[in-house]
Parts: structure tokens; sequence; C-alpha cells
């Protein structure tokens, strides 16, 4: 898997957003973590979220007026994305797929 830095996938973010009009959905996934999670972009905000498994019940979208704020913030189960990103072994993106935002 590539490893892309914070700065490339909120460009990746914002493109789908601003020049494709698609709210993209795009899921993280840890090191020693089962749990796969989400930040999804809107055009007036962006959130992060838990997704529902059959381990552990979603979290909820916690909401952020910018990526920025999202990366620096203490999200669900004691994620932060500014001090975890290196803990990141995958990303997923149907939306950068279709895209070929990839």
């Amino acid at each position: 898997m590539k490893k892309y830095t914070f700065e490339e996938i909120k460009c990746l973010l914002m493109k789908s957003i601003w020049e494709y009009k698609c709210e993209a959905e795009l899921s993280l996934y840890f090191e020693d973590n089962p749990n796969m999670y989400m930040i999804i972009i809107y055009k007036d905000h962006c959130s992060f979220q838990r997704c529902s498994s059959r381990l552990c019940k979603g979290s909820g979208e916690l909401n952020f007026t910018s990526l920025d704020e999202l990366f620096e913030s203490n999200l669900t189960d004691g994620i932060c994305l500014k001090n975890d990103w290196d803990r990141i072994t995958d990303f997923d993106c149907m939306e950068f797929d279709m895209l070929y935002l990839w």
C-alpha cells in the first residue's frame, strides 16, 4: 500500500468535493486495531467516525469545520490523526477509485 501524507489525502478529499461534487468516504485502518474508521468530506464540513462491525457499534459522526481541525483533534477511541498517522496501515475509498484520484 502506498503511504499517503495527510496533505495528500486532504488534497484528494478537497478535489472530490469541489471539483467533482462528490462526498467521498475515506476508510482508515490502523495497526493493532480491528476497527474501521471513516472520514467523510461534505461541502461545508467533514466528519470522523468508527464504523459498525460485528465486533463493535459505530461511534456516530464527529463533525468538524475543516480537515485541519479534524487532524488536530482527539477523536473516537483515543485516536489523534496528528499523532497516529504513521499507524495507518491502509486506506480505502470507492469514490477515489471511481474518479481515478488514487
